[in-house]
């Protein structure tokens, strides 16, 4: 961090608490102290040791993105107030929004209905038209990086892989279509970020995208938010952008209305998808209730099913030549996550995990998962998944929450209970409700493993799972942790899912 002795930034704004964090980056929530009002503070946090050059290069990834988004003027864009270089390092100071991620709201309620997924489908559409018609297309789209007001509001943020030509971009002049034969743009590279299960052929092929690009990736939005989890997911990156380039996904079977906007923008070809225009018509038509809200009949899917119509040869040949990528490294070495979540690089988890309530006489109610074992030892209640080797510890922690962290960390390092230890980040805890949190690497006889522990309210959670998981049961630990309630605190029972 760059800020100055009193935890401000340039003087003028303090950094509260992380409200977001991803491979690449953190988001804290700060006061803007000569103005008075809460923003949100993007900092650029290599994953792990990076080269000057490498710096530099992020740097100015993060000023093309504020280029972007200042360039876009819209209310479903999230506004930059300000870009602070301190040490050579460009900070963005934007407009704060208490909110949730798409990707969140998908984790803790299950599949949206119709109505609300078109409601969020028309909002995005709309942001996306703007920035194409400013020469902006956006090339992360996806449900954790669209934010979800409490009020309603839904807005795109996270401009990180924008690509700013300068020209307006007509929304219904697609992209240069696929090679008939062969693999356009040379092939995929190693260097393409993005998520695979939100990125679109083209992109898998290594082109740069445009807005047809975005039009897919959107499809792929709607898909999960209707279905409860994304089209093209697999359990690997891999294996996410096999699907990809050959259209495998299962056929929507809650989407209704939304069914045919979501197959449409998910065609392969970039000059057959459906355009902008008529995208925004039928988004309208579901989210005010018309349209056909029937599923059409479609026969079973399984993974790797043959489709409907037989794979075109520059399809296979894609595929050909990303097996042979992936042969070549040993392992796929693309950086998949911008600033903010990552989504598809780990095995899939399961796609939702139901929790249940329990609740601890005098002390704190909670939801955990269902099904996993408990254990008592005195006042420390533990839950275990043996099949995943998934952990759930609760257990009081009084005193200072940072303090009791930075002393945990020191005796679990004196003791030598984390061999391999690495930590990711020890510091106040993300959200409105302050404490803090430890998140740290170690490795067992199984292998790598990923932890996290917050202390908030007087008590410690900890959760620990495989390396290989962390990604989605990150998003299973969020879930739990919004759903803890101390005795006395927003009633007497856990908060429960929405």
């Amino acid at each position: 961090m760059t800020e100055d002795r009193s935890g401000r930034l340039a003087r003028r704004y303090r950094l509260l608490s992380v409200v977001g964090s991803g491979g690449m980056g953190t988001v804290w929530r700060a006061r803007d102290e000569l103005l008075d009002r809460d923003v949100a503070v993007k900092e650029i946090r290599p994953p792990g040791p990076a080269t000057e050059a490498e710096r530099a290069a992020l740097g100015r990834r993060l000023l093309a993105e504020a280029r972007a988004t200042a360039a876009l003027r819209h209310p479903g864009a999230v506004a930059v107030h300000d870009v602070v270089v301190e040490r050579g390092r460009p900070w963005i100071v934007m407009e704060f929004h208490e909110s949730r991620s798409l990707a969140r709201l998908i984790d803790e309620r299950g599949p949206l209905g119709v109505r609300r997924t078109a409601e969020i489908g028309a909002a995005l559409l709309s942001v996306l038209r703007a920035a194409h018609a400013a020469g902006i297309a956006h090339r992360d789209v996806k449900p954790g990086n669209v934010l979800v007001r409490d009020d309603g509001r839904v807005l795109l943020t996270d401009f990180g892989l924008a690509l700013h030509t300068g020209r307006p971009q007509h929304e219904d002049i697609p992209d240069a279509p696929d090679a008939p034969d062969g693999v356009e743009g040379g092939g995929p590279v190693a260097g393409i970020e993005g998520s695979p299960a939100y990125l679109p052929p083209e992109r898998v092929r290594g082109g740069p995208g445009g807005p047809a690009a975005d039009l897919w990736s959107l499809g792929a939005t709607l898909y999960a938010a209707v279905e409860g989890e994304p089209p093209f997911l697999r359990s690997h990156a891999l294996g996410s952008m096999v699907a990809v380039l050959l259209g495998d996904y299962p056929p929507p079977r809650r989407a209704g209305a939304l069914a045919p906007v979501i197959e449409g923008l998910l065609r392969q070809r970039p000059d057959e998808r459906m355009p902008a225009a008529e995208a925004a018509r039928l988004l309208e038509t579901a989210a005010a209730g018309g349209g056909s809200l029937v599923p059409r009949p479609r026969p079973p899917w399984r993974p790797g099913a043959p489709a409907p119509r037989r794979p075109r040869s520059g399809a296979v040949a894609s595929v050909t030549a990303l097996a042979l990528v992936a042969a070549g490294l040993g392992t796929w070495t693309a950086r998949w996550t911008s600033v903010g979540n990552g989504d598809a690089a780990a095995p899939a988890a399961d796609p939702f995990v139901e929790l249940a309530p329990y609740r601890e006489a005098d002390a704190y109610a909670v939801r955990v998962p269902a099904g996993w074992p408990a254990e008592r030892r005195g006042a420390v209640m533990r839950w275990r998944d043996g099949a995943s080797g998934r952990g759930l510890r609760i257990a009081p922690a009084p005193g200072d929450p940072l303090a009791g962290l930075r002393a945990a960390e020191r005796a679990a390092l004196a003791q030598g209970r984390h061999p391999g230890y690495a930590r990711v980040r020890l510091g106040p805890g993300p959200g409105p409700r302050g404490g803090a949190e430890w998140e740290f690497t170690w490795r067992d006889a199984d292998g790598g493993r990923h932890g996290v522990c917050t202390r908030v309210a007087g008590y410690e959670l900890c959760f620990a799972t495989p390396e290989s998981r962390w990604r989605p049961d990150r998003r299973l630990y969020d879930r739990i942790l919004a759903s803890f309630r101390p005795d006395g605190a927003d009633g007497a029972d856990a908060a429960p899912e929405r």
